[in-house]
């Protein structure tokens, strides 16, 4: 394996590990109440360190003959895995538009759910670098579980809202941010399914 090729994995681990970072200060945050605007500013540090990972990855990539993986797979992972770091960062920054003063328990058991599929993808990743491709079932197995996790709680806090809430603009704000959270799991399920074709085209 050449240098370049194994500093092609070591910018997916970095990558996966910006994220994890990045999920678990949100999660503590909204666990702790904190300062929403501080907190969507922390999100696009991260955001953007994330940019610059992928982008110095694609770059490698195209000055790299040979590649471990198919060219497209590391492309696809790569994008995949920062769009959860880009929904995050909406989610902030919605927090800030709608002037959010407090997390709700259904933004806390998001959060928890989100940080909890991004280590299972800092998992995956690292036995993706360590070759290790058929173990990578058991962390895709359970994203696909977190990920239906994410939809029952957006059904039941949904239809929590609508029987509960007698402020309208309160509704529309928190179901648009429920929502947006929603969407990150699907994120980290997607990374799953990329993952898994990998572990297809190369196990």
């Amino acid at each position: 394996m050449s240098k370049r090729s194994d500093q092609l994995f070591a910018f997916l681990v970095e990558i996966a590990e910006n994220i994890a970072q990045a999920t678990e200060t949100f999660q503590r945050e909204l666990e702790q109440g904190g300062d929403f605007g501080a907190l969507a500013s922390r999100m696009k540090t991260y955001e953007d360190k994330g940019d610059e990972l992928i982008s110095k990855l694609i770059s490698l990539l195209n000055n790299t003959y040979i590649t471990p993986l198919e060219r497209e797979d590391y492309v696809t992972l790569a994008t995949t895995l920062d769009d959860i770091i880009d929904g995050i960062h909406a989610c902030s920054v919605r927090f800030t538009l709608y002037d959010v003063t407090g997390s709700t328990p259904t933004m806390i058991e998001f959060a928890k759910d989100i940080h909890r599929s991004a280590k299972e993808i800092q998992e995956a990743i690292r036995k993706l670098n360590e070759r290790k491709l058929l173990q990578i079932r058991d962390h895709v197995k359970e994203l696909n579980v977190l990920e239906k996790h994410g939809d029952q709680l957006l059904h039941a806090a949904l239809r929590s809202l609508f029987a509960e809430s007698k402020d309208a603009i309160e509704l529309i704000k928190l179901k648009e941010i429920y929502e947006i959270l929603e969407s990150v799991t699907d994120r980290c399920e997607d990374v799953a399914d990329v993952l898994e074709s990998v572990i297809l085209k190369n196990a």
